[in-house]
């Protein structure tokens, strides 16, 4: 006995005949012959008595065929309930980046998918590395955009490469080192603005502070907000990070002032998915507006 032929038997129940049944279902009138035989000798009763006119439920057929459709109602419910978690979890899409600086550069990759699907919500989470890693092992993110060798790195995972991320130092306009050849000393000799103190660019920011006296520590601000960063430095001497794509645009520019100082290289990034399991449509439109508008890219903003 299986679900298929308690279909059979219900619906010929409700047509009261056969070949009601068969037409109902799609099906011939043999199939539905068969399964309601199939099912009355598993029992080893007769479900419907018959007669000219059709059938109808026997007293131990009526017992079955009630209990029977309550079942295939439950099936139906349950299958619909996961098809509709399904469809939820597609329109949902919870994305990491990291360096959370980045996160002002999505505009334009998250205006293109929404404009595009605008069933898609998009839950955008700027984190240091570490802790969008984590979030992203935890199940968290359905995808997690950060530099590429470490994430290239992970078990399990498909990355995208993106454009490299260049950093630079900057300032507010008027600041005494503008427009000056910078040595690590001065940089150091200064409050610096960091995003985190781990992740991609721990190494040079340590090497950096290293070129002060005292605790380094004490002479950083670990800001992972952009916004709040760039307020502080255009109303002080302290010096902050910024993405070359965004140094270029006209805003940045009218308020602030690279620092003829590298950073270092360019740092390879990516973005990370699952290779596991049934990708939802909602991260195939995601990626391909982050290959549309990758926001390592240099591009005039707004």
């Amino acid at each position: 006995m299986n679900l298929t032929k308690l279909r059979y038997v219900v619906a010929v129940d409700r047509q009261g005949a056969i070949s009601g049944a068969a037409r109902m279902l799609n099906v011939t009138q043999s199939a539905v012959t068969k399964a309601v035989a199939d099912v009355e000798q598993e029992l080893g009763a007769a479900l419907f008595a018959r007669h000219a006119r059709g059938v109808s439920a026997t007293a131990e057929g009526r017992q079955f065929i009630d209990r029977a459709a309550r079942i295939l109602a439950d099936v139906d419910q349950l299958v619909a309930d996961v098809d509709q978690g399904r469809k939820t979890r597609e329109q949902v899409l919870r994305i990491g980046v990291s360096p959370s600086s980045l996160e002002g550069l999505m505009s334009r990759a998250i205006w293109a998918l929404v404009g595009d699907h605008p069933d898609v919500r998009v839950h955008l989470r700027g984190a240091s590395f570490e802790a969008g890693l984590q979030l992203f092992r935890q199940g968290d993110l359905d995808a997690l955009l950060g530099p590429a060798r470490p994430l290239m790195a992970e078990a399990g995972v498909q990355c995208e490469a993106l454009p490299p991320l260049q950093a630079l130092f900057f300032v507010r306009r008027g600041h005494p080192l503008a427009g000056k050849r910078v040595s690590a000393a001065d940089v150091a000799a200064l409050p610096l603005i960091v995003p985190e103190t781990s992740g991609p660019y721990a190494e040079p920011i340590q090497h950096l502070m290293e070129q002060g006296e005292g605790d380094p520590l004490r002479r950083l601000h670990i800001m992972q907000s952009f916004t709040m960063a760039a307020g502080v430095i255009e109303r002080s001497e302290a010096v902050g990070f910024v993405v070359d794509s965004y140094a270029k645009s006209r805003h940045f520019r009218s308020r602030f002032e690279v620092l003829d100082f590298p950073l270092q290289e360019p740092l390879p990034m990516a973005v990370a998915y699952r290779t596991g399991g049934q990708r939802g449509r909602a991260l195939g439109w995601f990626l391909q507006a982050v290959r549309d508008f990758p926001p390592t890219t240099g591009v005039e903003m707004p």
